[in-house]
């Protein structure tokens, strides 16, 4: 696949089949998204694999999330309730994906946390995964109001959770969306 076609291509899949995921395919993707560029090479991005009892437990707080910022949800899409229904479904069950991952942010020099080194990352791993015939998805609504609760469960208190990527074959061809004009700006350019 080239790789105009991998960027175009690539959509947030949110609905998976049961087929589990080789975990030779997973650790190849994984491969790729580790060589995404990062702050003076620190390369200290670290991911979690989560399949089995491990992913229910993900699961029900992922579920627990939702409830929490389910106002808000209701409060925007107060005429459209089928919006919020998907949406409590998704984050119940991450679109039955068999393996999720997260993505956890490094430290720069200064002991901030490398938001920007992880995203590139997740924009390796979800480029590679769609490479690799797979579906999978940047999430992270959940982390806003439960990622205490992500971290202790998978040992990793005191590290930032950037996102939470759901990962198998799709069972959906996510609709092709618009994209917006008028985000660049060119100045000292001829016309």
């Amino acid at each position: 696949m080239e790789l105009r076609e991998a960027i175009m291509g690539r959509r947030s899949v949110r609905k998976y089949k049961s087929d589990p995921v080789p975990k030779q395919l997973l650790q190849e993707i994984i491969d790729l998204a580790l060589w995404a560029p990062s702050p003076m090479n620190r390369q200290d991005s670290s991911l979690i694999v989560v399949q089995g009892d491990q992913k229910k437990d993900l699961l029900k707080i992922s579920a627990d999330a939702f409830e929490s910022f389910r106002p808000a949800l209701e409060k925007q899409f107060a005429d459209k309730p089928k919006i919020i229904a998907g949406m409590k479904t998704f984050f119940e069950t991450y679109g039955g994906a068999p393996v999720i991952i997260l993505v956890y942010a490094g430290k720069l020099p200064n002991g901030q946390d490398d938001f920007c080194g992880a995203a590139m990352v997740v924009q390796n791993l979800l480029l590679a995964a769609h490479g690799a015939g797979l579906g999978a998805c940047w999430t992270d609504g959940a982390i806003f109001y439960n990622e205490a609760e992500f971290n202790n469960l998978f040992g990793m208190a005191g590290k930032k959770l950037v996102s939470i990527v759901p990962i198998g074959y799709p069972d959906e061809e996510p609709r092709i969306p618009a994209r917006r004009q008028g985000r660049v700006t060119w100045l000292g350019f001829e016309s």
